[in-house]
């Protein structure tokens, strides 16, 4: 009589590959609804550098995007406060901004419409997008079932390979 083997752990490779697909289809429709609201595109912006990628640990998957430090504030608004000028500045120069006389004719810099624009967000706060969430919950009923049939194939190789050993 032959010893049976301990079969190794199941591989989830199915489950793995509906994940990364997930994953692109959330960077990919957060970027395109960003640039539809009129972010920047250039390097280094919110927009430019979104990844995502799936992390698995021991027996948890997890789909993760990879966003700017500031994607909170473009996601979920902020309160008044008075936000780094330089950072506005920065702002103006790549979306650009395309200043409006004031009521004598002039033009402001680039520094003082940075500074108009942090007063203003000081005053009133800034709106969230909300970009993000709207995607997630458009995609993620539509991948539910795929990653139920996705692990059911996992669950039936899993079992072949097993009853296939014996």
């Amino acid at each position: 009589m032959a010893i049976p083997t301990t079969p190794t752990l199941m591989q989830l490779d199915n489950l793995y590959d509906i994940l990364v697909e997930l994953g692109e289809n959330v960077r990919r429709g957060y970027v395109n609804k960003l640039v539809k609201n009129g972010h920047p595109t250039q390097e280094n912006t919110l927009a430019s550098t979104v990844t995502s990628e799936v992390i698995v640990k021991g027996t948890t998957y997890e789909v993760v995007l990879n966003l700017q430090d500031y994607w909170k504030y473009v996601e979920e608004g902020t309160r008044p406060h008075w936000p780094p000028i330089s950072a506005i500045a920065h702002w103006v120069q790549i979306k650009p901004v395309i200043p409006r006389p004031d009521e004598k004719g002039n033009i402001p810099s680039q520094q003082s419409l940075a500074f108009l624009i942090s007063r203003k967000i000081a005053r009133e706060g800034t709106q969230g997008t909300h970009d993000l969430k709207e995607t997630t919950d458009a995609l993620l009923g539509y991948y539910e079932d795929l990653i139920k049939e996705a692990l059911e194939r996992d669950v039936f190789d899993y079992i072949e390979k097993v009853t296939s050993e014996v």
